[in-house]
């Protein structure tokens, strides 16, 4: 129940405001709305405003964010109040000089001012990622460029060989899976074409946009398998490199390696400590560590973990060659 708890409290910051959020909107198709398009449009904007501040306030530590922060979240409220308003109620705001005046302001404050830091990151890493969240939330960041990166793997990269560096081995993993994962591509393609055909029935714009979302589940399991295929685990010199398409990819250091076995008890196996990659199937493959790793999942979320268990192609091989790196360390 504690637990239960902490979650609650944990996503009430995000839940919340996106409510309050969703309920303005909807007022600002009411009639009364309609019949005070100014008024409405003020509300609008100040709860928008008013909800993600207090969320940022409320995530951060010491419930003391930052004033870059602060200011991202009134100007994404108050974009969000322009976008989302009612067709009159966003007409009022048009209407409303200083209005629109105080949302391009704040917005290009905070741009200016974060991108900024952007440059500055970008400078000193040379990295997407820590530009983009001088700008952005981390995690929306996260998911978005790994989602852009599936949709490169399932559109394009055919033919491509494992990455493998010179100074690594690899073991596939994507043999068993392959098979079970075609089954489903070949299963969501006849769903696709039969709900497109009902749903067009009654509403073509129901079936466009289920069309667009089947595609898009199309070309990400087709990504899926093709990464399985393209990232295989890595042993290098001095590390494990554990992968799991490119939903995965955690180094692991040889010295932080208590030992290796072929299974874990179901317990240990299905405790969140454990990274379980052994997908639909049973591990071969176990690595005890030491202590517990932080490993950050694919939404950008972080996890500590003190097992990992593998499902190989060839986990004799992996033992062996695991067992050799681990006494040459």
């Amino acid at each position: 129940m504690k637990s239960l708890s902490v979650k609650a409290t944990g996503f009430a910051p995000i839940i919340l405001p996106i409510a309050a959020i969703l309920a303005a909107r909807f007022a600002t198709h009411t009639e009364l709305a309609t019949n005070n398009p100014g008024l409405a449009s003020i509300l609008f904007a100040w709860i928008a405003a008013d909800a993600l501040a207090l969320a940022v306030i409320a995530k951060a530590p010491n419930r003391r964010p930052g004033l870059r922060a602060l200011l991202g979240a009134i100007a994404a409220g108050l974009v969000i109040a322009f976008v989302g308003s009612a067709a009159p109620v966003r007409d009022a705001m048009i209407d409303m000089p200083p209005l629109l005046v105080a949302i391009a302001g704040t917005l290009a404050i905070y741009l200016g001012w974060s991108g900024w830091h952007a440059l500055s990151a970008w400078r000193s890493t040379r990295e997407l990622v820590p530009a983009l969240t001088e700008i952005l939330p981390a995690r929306p960041v996260h998911f978005l460029l790994a989602e852009l990166d599936m949709l490169r793997i399932g559109l394009l990269s055919w033919g491509a060989k494992p990455d493998i560096p010179s100074d690594a081995r690899g073991f596939a993993y994507h043999r068993y899976l392959t098979p079970m994962l075609a089954t489903f591509l070949a299963l969501q393609l006849i769903e696709l074409a039969v709900v497109h055909l009902i749903v067009s029935q009654f509403s073509e714009t129901a079936a466009l946009i289920l069309l667009a979302l089947s595609l898009w589940g199309t070309i990400w399991l087709v990504a899926l398998m093709k990464s399985f295929r393209l990232f295989p685990v890595l042993l290098s010199g001095s590390a494990l490199r554990v992968r799991s398409g490119r939903i995965v990819d955690l180094e692991v250091p040889y010295a932080s390696v208590s030992e290796l076995v072929s299974s874990l008890c179901a317990e240990r196996l299905a405790a969140r400590t454990t990274l379980n990659l052994a997908l639909l199937s049973s591990p071969n493959c176990c690595i005890v560590l030491k202590q517990p790793v932080e490993y950050r999942t694919f939404f950008g979320s972080v996890r500590k973990i003190d097992a990992i268990a593998l499902r190989l192609d060839e986990s004799g091989a992996f033992h062996a060659a695991m067992e050799e790196s681990l006494a040459a360390r």
